[in-house]
């Protein structure tokens, strides 16, 4: 679907799962009060407090309900579009508040609805957004400074919060009286249909305003009114009652087929957590908190959400006809079924027969199924191997690697939704077409010469050479190994180039993940068989088993090992005595500081340090004259930095290193 490529619509489908995710911690312990509302009042059970405080409680934190999606989307979008979060939420509930009275209760303060509504989606939005279209006109345009960046930053909403208020209020009168009257006009269930028919089209809108995280049920009945659940589908059963026993098995959207589909079919441990957390709500129909986790605004689930209890309501409705009008006579009793009876217990309950319970078994079976269909595409969609594939194909990169499994930042369930929108718009702007390397010159300032480059990553945007600046999201997102190995590839194809003019030595970065990973290393390695490469490692592999095993497969190969970056982060002399490095490269951090006295001493003994270990020296980042100055008396081999040349093209290198001559750089 193109639509879901748009940047703006994709940041704001992911600032609205966020807030939903976010919002879980408080519907658990909805659930919990609900659960234990339904137990206490029906046993008459004194706890710490009476069973009516119970109830009265419940009903008090149902009520706040609606109000928390208003403050979660309003941060969450507020954090994305960059305007004040505090501002944001502020004017939320300020318009919430002025939009709930002016719709429901303009003479009783008392009739506020329970429970997330269309109010509660729609106003943190507009009031937001709004914010955003409004400050560039009505801010106060105060100076920052005095170190009250934060309050300064606040005063310059003043004008802002009143106009956007008024301007968000103005906004929801208007659209609510064009609603009020479209829905006036096209009630559907005005229609003159069969009622099992209006039901179908209720339970459709139902799931619909649920998928948008509404109560779909409080949505439809607050718009369209319930008549259609108190009529009868067959003596003492309503088609209320046979919605409860038959459609929603479990609750609100198939809770129950829902959960078992989600265990079934991620392998994620933080979802799986929260599933089985979810778990004893779902059987007594509380859903939200499975709904929030898995369905609202994913469009993998839209479709099974939304169709699946209309496949119930004819299933069901075919089977007890055929049951009734063939076989046998099921008998319903005058018994009403509270909304939080578990599954197979309610059927029973109404029919004292285990035939409506087999019903209920084979519809569950059915529906779980469809959910576990459309949740493995949904994970699959998610999952890092599907990125990893894709970066591939766009790099044609021809092996199979296995994505690294541990990287944390992937496994929370916000995490996921931000990474994977990211990489997913990242993947579709990287292929072989704009990705390029360019090489930084190694200058041996002995021999006047130069021999070895440095291997740089670079990316075409439109014309524009950038760095790598997406190495981030991909380190995050485990696929640095597919980079590294289109990086050697690109390098053997170019080495055919250098070679007709002259004979480089070619040094090119590893990843961490790349050397833990066995199958990458020897892709590489059967790349490059034969080339004169030097590869650059960060001391932070060291530390790593499976990466000193595929070093030492690397040194067996013939290739030599520099350490990269030295001087910073995980700098230690464990890893030159027992590690067999051919070249140190000293950070550019370390370089800065060389015309200091400590920062002189340090290279210096270091330098003489890998003269005794027989390691070459590089100091990289040199920038100015008397760094190199300083560098050719501490007999320093190479030098790399802006001071002689940036990252350039094959073509400009070789001319480059033709050409050069040190003289013209230390004038």
């Amino acid at each position: 679907m193109n639509i879901f490529k748009n940047k703006k619509l994709l940041m704001f489908i992911i600032s609205m799962q966020e807030a939903f995710i976010a919002i879980i911690p408080y519907f658990v312990l909805i659930g919990l009060l609900v659960l234990t509302d339904n137990i206490v009042n029906y046993f008459q059970i004194d706890l710490l407090a009476s069973p009516k405080s119970v109830h009265h409680f419940t009903v008090l934190m149902q009520l706040l309900s609606s109000i928390i999606p208003v403050i979660s989307i309003s941060y969450f979008l507020a954090k994305r579009i960059k305007v004040s979060e505090i501002i944001s939420i502020l004017l939320a509930i300020t318009t919430y508040i002025a939009g709930i009275i002016y719709e429901y209760a303009p003479n009783n303060f008392t009739n506020f609805p329970i429970g997330f509504i269309v109010q509660s989606i729609t106003i943190p939005i507009i009031s937001t957004y709004f914010l955003k279209i409004l400050y560039p006109f009505f801010s106060l345009n105060l100076k920052i400074k005095d170190g009250k960046t934060h309050a300064y930053r606040l005063f310059n909403y003043l004008i802002v919060f009143f106009v956007a208020f008024l301007t968000s209020i103005a906004f929801y009168i208007v659209v609510d009286y064009i609603m009020d009257i479209t829905i006036a006009k096209l009630n559907p269930f005005n229609l003159h249909l069969p009622d099992i028919f209006l039901l179908i089209i209720r339970n459709i809108m139902v799931q619909i305003f649920w998928f948008f995280g509404m109560h779909g049920e409080h949505m439809v009945n607050a718009l369209f009114g319930k008549e259609i659940l108190f009529k009868t589908i067959m003596p003492n059963l309503t088609y209320g009652e046979f919605q409860s026993i038959f459609v929603n098995i479990g609750g609100a959207g198939i809770g129950l087929a829902l959960l078992l589909a989600l265990l079934l079919s991620t392998k994620d441990q933080i979802i799986k957590k929260i599933t089985y957390i979810s778990a004893p709500f779902a059987i007594f129909n509380i859903d939200n908190i499975l709904i929030f986790l898995s369905v609202v605004f994913n469009r993998f689930m839209f479709i099974p959400f939304v169709l699946t209890p209309v496949l119930n309501v004819l299933l069901a409705y075919l089977a007890l006809n055929i049951l009734t009008v063939h076989f046998l006579s099921l008998n319903f009793e005058n018994y009403y079924i509270v909304w939080s009876t578990p599954v197979f217990v309610d059927s029973y309950l109404k029919t004292h027969s285990l035939i409506p319970s087999f019903i209920q078994l084979t519809l569950l079976i059915i529906d779980t199924i469809i959910y576990y269909y459309f949740l493995k595409r949904f994970f699959k969609y998610q999952s890092l191997n599907t990125h990893q594939a894709i970066l591939e194909h766009n790099l044609e990169i021809d092996t199979e690697i296995k994505a690294s499994s541990d990287i944390k930042a992937f496994q929370a369930n916000l995490d996921i939704i931000d990474a994977n929108a990211k990489v997913n718009e990242l993947i579709d702007k990287l292929n072989k077409d704009n990705l390029l390397i360019y090489y930084q010159p190694k200058v041996n300032i002995k021999q006047n010469k130069i021999e070895k480059f440095e291997a740089l990553l670079r990316y075409n945007d439109k014309g524009k050479i950038r760095g790598p600046f997406f190495l981030d999201i991909i380190e995050k997102a485990g696929l640095a190994p597919i980079i590294d190995i289109w990086v050697c590839k690109q390098i053997k194809k170019e080495l055919k180039e250098f070679k007709k003019e002259i004979s480089p030595i070619i040094s090119i970065n590893l990843h961490p993940d790349t050397l833990k990973n066995n199958t990458a290393i020897n892709k590489i390695l059967q790349i490059l068989r034969g080339e004169n490469i030097i590869f650059e490692i960060i001391e932070r592999s060291f530390i790593d088993k499976k990466a000193i095993s595929n070093i030492n497969k690397i040194k067996k190969a013939g290739y030599k090992i520099s350490i990269d970056d030295y001087g910073v982060g995980y700098s230690s002399l464990e890893t030159l005595i027992k590690q067999d490095i051919d070249e140190l490269k000293l950070d550019k951090s370390i370089i800065n500081e060389i015309e200091n006295e400590k920062g002189y001493l340090i290279c210096k003994n270091t330098v003489n340090l890998c003269k005794e270990l027989n390691i070459e020296v590089v100091a990289e980042g040199v920038e100015n004259k008397n760094q190199l100055e300083i560098i050719k008396n501490l007999n320093i081999d190479l030098v790399q930095g802006f001071l002689f040349s940036k990252g350039i093209s094959l073509k400009e290198a070789v001319k480059f290193a033709k050409e050069f001559e040190l003289k013209n750089f230390i004038k």
